[in-house]
């Protein structure tokens, strides 16, 4: 697991996955990851490059979500492949993480 991070105008962070979030892809990335949660308050992650979602994937989303929700900021998902989506919906994280399949609409979530 790959990760990116790039800062967009009015204080949004984007972070792009690449690979599979599974056990190791999740271990790769969470120090990371939570880092990023723990200090921003808009935080775009472009799920459109992560192949795979395991149930360890899923716990990283879910704790940099709460992170950033409980310093009243927001985190989206970016365009995630049908079957992560699938996952994401039928385990009810899209409920707290919102999805989103535009850049411009996922931006305008976070920064509302």
């Amino acid at each position: 697991m790959k990760m990116h991070t790039e800062d967009l105008p009015n204080g949004v962070t984007k972070v792009s996955l690449v690979g599979k979030l599974d056990i190791a892809g999740a271990h790769a990335i969470d120090l990371h990851f939570n880092v990023i949660a723990g200090s921003k308050r808009a935080v775009v992650v472009d799920v459109s490059q992560v192949s795979f979602m395991a149930s360890m994937g899923l716990r990283t989303l879910v704790i940099g979500a709460k992170s950033v929700v409980s310093k009243k900021g927001r985190m989206v998902l970016l365009s995630p492949v049908a079957d992560v989506e699938k996952v994401l919906v039928d385990s009810g994280i899209d409920s707290l993480i919102p999805i989103h399949h535009a850049l411009d609409a996922a931006i305008a979530a976070v920064t509302a």
